[in-house]
């Protein structure tokens, strides 16, 4: 996992503007916000991918610190609790979740599903699980439109002679789109 810069969000509404589903660019930025937050201290129970995210982007002597609580467990003892940071952004996802639905008529929200609305195939699914019937169905079509993009790109990414690093865009896109990004949802 590599370092990446903090940005300092206050609304799922600043995301709009940049490119893939906003709320996986939200939640990933406040997943690297807590992987690199200096003031975490309370965790005791951390999955494999976020043991290995503070272990490569927290300064060392706070990943000790970190790292202290989830080894003073009995070395035999089963984990009987879910990954502190998993559940914080789960928290935060469902949060998120509630405010986009809750801005469904707000002009920057219309304006990006008129201009370029790109949502991953989870983050659409729990959208209409909350989302009015109207809103449920607007956000059907913008997840089955980049399906269909992504559908047109890799056939031709896999039927026509391209580099190989020019292959990786597209294949991350469709990663990207069924899974989310790597390690939001394991």
């Amino acid at each position: 996992m590599k370092i990446n810069k903090v940005l300092h969000y206050e609304s799922i509404l600043q995301v709009l503007d940049e490119s893939g589903c906003p709320l996986y660019r939200y939640i990933k930025n406040f997943q690297t916000s807590l992987l690199q937050d200096q003031n975490v201290k309370n965790i005791h129970h951390l999955c494999n991918f976020h043991t290995w995210g503070l272990a490569a982007s927290q300064r060392a002597a706070l990943a000790a610190g970190l790292f202290l609580n989830p080894l003073a467990i009995q070395p035999d003892a089963v984990p009987t609790s879910a990954c502190d940071i998993c559940v914080l952004l789960q928290l935060e996802e469902d949060r998120s979740i509630r405010e986009f639905i809750g801005c469904v008529r707000h002009r920057l929200v219309v304006q990006w599903m008129r201009s370029h609305a790109v949502l991953c195939m989870i983050h659409g699914t729990k959208l209409r699980k909350y989302a009015s019937p109207i809103f449920a169905s607007t956000i059907h079509t913008v997840v089955e439109n980049y399906r269909e993009h992504l559908i047109e790109e890799l056939i031709h990414l896999r039927d026509e002679y391209q580099p190989e690093t020019a292959r990786w865009g597209a294949l991350g896109h469709a990663a990207e789109f069924l899974v989310s990004q790597r390690g939001l949802h394991t």
